[in-house]
């Protein structure tokens, strides 16, 4: 293969693995929110206001997620 196809698949790889890395911790900082909400250290609104979603969102996503909601446990 040529070197720019190299360097294209390359870079390619580079920000997909960036994208990913993004992504995973995101989705890592969503779980301690819904943690810290399931064991009480702070309030589900206080969960929503932290993952910048609406409170019937965050309930949504926190239950798809596996965790449970205080008031429902």
């Amino acid at each position: 293969m040529c070197k720019a196809w190299d360097d294209h698949k390359k870079r390619g790889i580079q920000e997909g693995m960036q994208r990913g890395m993004q992504q995973g911790m995101q989705q890592g900082r969503l779980f301690e929110i819904y943690l810290s909400v399931q064991e009480g250290d702070y309030s589900a609104k206080r969960g929503a206001e932290k993952a910048e979603m609406s409170l019937d969102e965050f309930e949504k996503a926190m239950s798809k997620a596996g965790y449970k909601i205080p008031e429902l446990v």
